[in-house]
């Protein structure tokens, strides 16, 4: 299929919107020969760094001799990026083939799936085409009824549980923790980094129900690590943990692999420095909770320094909990709209400028990046946040 036929079936699939269950991605993958059931799974859910976890586990997986298959979403700049195979991004030529066979099966089965099913699909039919020992995969939105959950993993992941996607998973942690632990499978052993007791009393009476045995990670990894942040030494450490469940199951992943993995491993977008003189990084935060962790990674990174904020926020998020947690490590904001699901600017303005910070809008994304360069001369901080649609539109500012 050509690549403009493949990117217009793709982006009408989009418009269909959000439907959560397993019934049409069930019977589609049985339609095309069950692909999922062809390779072995890490299966992993949560709020905030479940990613960044993906990526750490298939990197010390693919550091033990594995040959790995990666499935994670959104993407920030090329949809090639949710589907890897050993640190691949899918190629343009398999993207739009897969897309071109598939669509001729959902037309013939009359399954008239969503954008995120369909990718879904494709994903696994890819890691099959391609032979994958492993596939670590991400959950699109909550767990219960999100595509993924066809599969049957030798592990299941949750890294920890905020509120988020509330129309869609309930109005409390404790509801949006019953939907996240609905990827817990019988007899499966569970792996979580959550601390908060009433959502780990969920994953206890789940794992309970079903026989699973639950590991709860106590400390952060302290050894050398590819990624920024204090709280990428939480994922880091709920990573090693789920490789050990699988080594216990037989799997051979030394220590080395192990070290090299989580050494190795790249995660775009996740206080990522994409610059220096002046110093620019971009996250893809988007939560009060993803705020929280960000503040104190740059206060690390950055102590005692003020950051020009750039952001731009997703239309439906909590503003107010976001700029409560960054408005301490700003200097001034530069409010911003991503071309995608995007709040105003003007609302996003007025949020900060509640918190005594002077505040000022650039509609255009990159416009704005550029504007808060010059404005840091050449020391300042540039922070870009607040979605991975924000992310996604800066990152190609940086690529060389």
């Amino acid at each position: 299929m050509r690549k403009e036929q493949a990117l217009a079936f793709l982006n009408k699939l989009q418009g269909r919107g959000i439907r959560l269950g397993l019934e049409r991605i069930d019977k589609f993958l049985h339609a095309i020969g069950s692909p999922e059931k062809r390779f072995k799974v890490v299966h992993v859910a949560g709020t905030n760094g479940k990613g960044s976890t993906a990526a750490m586990i298939e990197s010390v997986l693919r550091k033990a001799g594995y040959r790995t298959g990666l499935y994670t979403s959104p993407h920030l700049v090329r949809l090639n990026e949710r589907i890897q195979v050993s640190g691949r991004q899918v190629s343009d030529r398999q993207l739009f083939k897969l897309v071109g066979e598939l669509k001729n099966e959902m037309e013939r089965s009359r399954i008239n799936l969503t954008y995120f099913e369909f990718l879904t699909a494709l994903a696994f039919k890819h890691f099959a085409n391609c032979k994958i020992d492993f596939a670590v995969v991400e959950v699109g939105m909550g767990g219960r009824l999100d595509a993924t959950n066809v599969v049957k993993p030798l592990v299941s992941v949750i890294t920890n549980i905020e509120k988020e996607h509330e129309q869609f998973l309930g109005t409390t942690v404790e509801r949006i923790a019953a939907e996240k632990a609905g990827i817990i499978k019988r007899s499966v052993p569970v792996v979580t980094a959550e601390w908060k007791n009433p959502v780990l009393n969920v994953f206890r009476e789940q794992c309970r129900k079903k026989n699973a045995k639950l590991v709860v990670v106590k400390k952060p990894f302290q050894g050398k690590l590819g990624l920024l942040g204090f709280f990428q030494r939480w994922n880091a450490a709920t990573a090693i943990a789920a490789v050990k469940e699988l080594r216990k199951q037989g799997f051979a992943v030394r220590e080395k692999a192990i070290a090299d993995g989580l050494e190795a491993v790249k995660w775009p977008g996740r206080f990522e420095v994409v610059k220096r003189k002046p110093a620019v990084v971009l996250d893809c935060c988007h939560n009060p909770g993803c705020a929280f962790v960000v503040a104190k990674a740059f206060r690390e990174a950055f102590p005692g320094k003020k950051a020009i904020l750039v952001i731009g926020v997703s239309s439906g998020k909590n503003i107010g909990g976001i700029a409560a947690l960054l408005s301490p490590i700003a200097g001034s904001v530069i409010a911003t709209e991503a071309k995608f699901r995007a709040m105003s600017a003007e609302r996003i303005k007025k949020q900060f400028e509640k918190d005594g910070l002077e505040a000022a809008i650039v509609l255009n994304l990159p416009d704005a990046v550029k504007r808060a360069i010059g404005a840091a001369g050449g020391n300042g901080i540039v922070l870009v946040t607040g979605s991975c649609f924000v992310v996604g539109e800066a990152m190609p500012l940086f690529q060389n």
